[in-house]
């Protein structure tokens, strides 16, 4: 299997995770917990879990060179631990649909940067792969009678800090993955951001503030919203380029889609069905494109 198809299988993999997990986020803030706790949950639970791993089965990948140490900290912080929060609030005061659509414009924060800099060839399948997939995810919240576009200024706000977090993140974590395993790159983002949230309250606060349901929830969001996709997502950017990567992460809505039908039942309508189609054409498209950085020969 090549490196490019795996991937691809990577992010597909993470994308349908995460789809799901937004509609748990959604039920937990309904119950009323707040997205500034459930961040909180999230990152320490997560970096527990997965530090407590790595150090029965693999305590090396715990290790980084102390000159990295900014650079981690850099990481953790405004890229891990900011895209999670953005996200979740935007959540909170939107809807799934919506926080999705507007996280999934950061391919094109990605493409503007890489153009500006010239990492990496933009082609004209880029562009229009691109635009097909902003009106895909555009249609599919369009077409959603029971929620739709919903959108208030500060969710409106929070989203596109998300869009630009998430665009943050891809770019910034691809130069770490050249050094570091995805699980160190995981591990140390995710160590960071539970540090800086004991800022905003100490953790067992918080944990002692929700009950035994709560927790069921909480667990599945830090092993399967948040460790298992995350580590996935990097593990597909290893093997393709931050745009590439981008627009493959915008079948999120696509396969959510797909798996409300068959658990749920629910119906997508025409408009949505049209926006499927655009966003599968789109990763189609750009994953037949032969991908280069800049400066390599042209596939």
């Amino acid at each position: 299997m090549s490196g490019r198809l795996k991937g691809f299988i990577f992010i597909l993999i993470a994308d349908l995770l995460w789809g799901l997990s937004g509609t748990i986020a959604k039920h937990l803030f309904n119950q009323q917990v707040s997205p500034f706790d459930l961040v909180q949950v999230r990152l320490t639970l997560s970096a527990l879990l997965l530090g407590l791993y790595l150090l029965v089965f693999n305590p090396r990948l715990l290790r980084i060179d102390r000159r990295d140490l900014g650079y981690m900290l850099v990481f953790g912080i405004f890229g891990i631990t900011t895209v999670q929060f953005t996200y979740l609030y935007t959540i909170s005061q939107t809807n799934v649909a919506t926080a999705v659509f507007l996280q999934y414009l950061a391919p094109s924060f990605i493409l503007l940067y890489e153009l500006a800099t010239r990492k990496e060839v933009i082609s004209r399948v880029k562009v229009l792969s691109l635009a097909s997939a902003l009106l895909g995810g555009l249609l599919i919240v369009k077409g959603n009678p029971a929620s739709g576009m919903a959108v208030n200024l500060p969710g409106l706000i929070s989203g596109l800090a998300s869009a630009a977090t998430f665009s943050f993140y891809t770019i910034y974590g691809k130069s770490g993955l050249a050094r570091y395993s995805p699980w160190t790159m995981l591990v140390w983002g995710m160590g960071v951001g539970a540090l800086a949230w004991c800022f905003y309250r100490l953790p067992w606060n918080t944990f002692f503030s929700y009950g035994s349901s709560d927790w069921l929830f909480f667990l599945y969001i830090a092993v399967f919203s948040t460790i298992i996709p995350f580590g996935l997502f990097f593990q597909g950017l290893k093997h393709l380029t931050p745009v590439v990567t981008g627009i493959t992460s915008t079948m999120e809505p696509v396969l959510a889609g797909i798996l409300a039908y068959f658990i749920l039942g629910e119906v997508l309508t025409g408009m949505q069905l049209v926006g499927c189609t655009l966003i599968i054409t789109a990763v189609v498209l750009v994953q037949l494109k032969e991908e280069n950085p800049a400066g390599n020969a042209p596939g």
